[in-house]
């Protein structure tokens, strides 16, 4: 049986319980045996009867219940031996194929959100958007976001080369451009990856689309740096394969993601210090997550000029 129909399996229990109808019942039941009890006209043994039944319908829901969560136990076993060989299949793919692909497939590599999730993201995103502080983006890629962390200051671009930066770079002016603090790390260079960026002074990283494609071992190793580099009171916000459900399973078995089940996730991004300050997911793969470093650290800065910062405008065509 394939990981993701036992995840699939899994995630239609999770939304089934009968306590509310167990409560509803009892309800119910309550207000018949007080009719029945409480009438001047007595017929027989009813009385009595129907509150042994009542009680005997509570025991048994409270019994099936029970055995639901048991279940559900059984079945998350099942999940996590099942589950193994696919944390080994993820960092080969890493290594094997991920370490090699081309900045075209990467930039290309989009995965398709509705108009809602997108501008759902963006009014989050929007929310760290300032001058008082420092942010970063991993990956920004070809995405539209960017746009929505133009008033940090400064704006730290960071990725795996110069290539991968370019899109998101060049679409500014060139003064704006020298604003940017472009940044290009390296995943096997043996020493930590963010070991350029300094400590302690972002506000705000956001990585969207960049740990869907990293084993949990990598993740394990930015998350730790993520955290040195945060002030006290920053947030990393970031997406991921999140295989607590069996849509992303399936991108695992397709060998295009890797496997980095929502629930370790989270249990690592707790042990690290990591506040859990949101999370979200639509019906597709990835699960939004918003991760805060304890902690208040206000700005020293008393103030910015003003400016807006546009687009780098196309020449009309003669």
């Amino acid at each position: 049986m394939k990981l993701s129909e036992l995840v699939n399996y899994m995630n239609l229990l999770d939304v089934m319980s009968t306590v509310g109808t167990a409560q509803q019942a009892d309800q119910d039941l309550a207000k018949i045996t007080h009719v029945v009890s409480s009438s001047a006209i007595q017929l027989e043994q009813f009385s009595d009867m129907l509150t042994q039944r009542q009680n005997q319908v509570a025991d048994a829901l409270r019994q099936y219940e029970s055995d639901l969560v048991t279940l559900k136990h059984t079945l998350g076993e099942l999940i996590t031996t099942t589950e193994k060989p696919w944390f080994a299949e993820s960092y080969r793919l890493y290594e094997q194929e991920m370490l090699y692909e081309t900045t075209e497939y990467i930039l290309d590599r989009r995965p398709e959100i509705s108009a809602e999730t997108a501008q759902f993201y963006r009014t989050r995103l929007t929310r760290y958007n300032g001058w008082h502080h420092a942010a970063m983006i991993i990956r920004p890629g070809r995405e539209p976001f960017i746009h929505d962390l133009l008033a940090s200051d400064p704006l730290y671009l960071v990725d795996e080369s110069h290539d991968l930066l370019q899109p998101a770079m060049t679409q500014f002016n060139e003064q704006y451009q020298h604003r940017l603090r472009p940044y290009v790390i390296q995943e096997r260079s043996g020493t930590a990856i963010l070991e350029q960026l300094p400590k302690s002074q972002f506000g705000l990283v956001f990585a969207y689309n960049f740990f869907n494609f990293r084993p949990f071992e990598v993740l394990r190793q930015y998350l730790t740096e993520i955290y040195q580099k945060l002030r006290p009171g920053g947030t990393l916000i970031m997406t991921f394969n999140d295989c607590d459900r069996a849509k992303a399973v399936m991108l695992v078995e397709q060998h295009y993601c890797c496997y980095t089940p929502g629930y370790l996730v989270r249990e690592l991004a707790q042990s690290l210090g990591y506040e859990i300050a949101f999370a979200w997911t639509d019906q597709g793969p990835s699960t939004w997550l918003e991760l805060r470093r304890p902690g208040l650290r206000p700005s020293l800065r008393g103030g910015q000029a003003l400016a807006k910062i546009l687009p780098k405008p196309i020449a009309e065509s003669k």
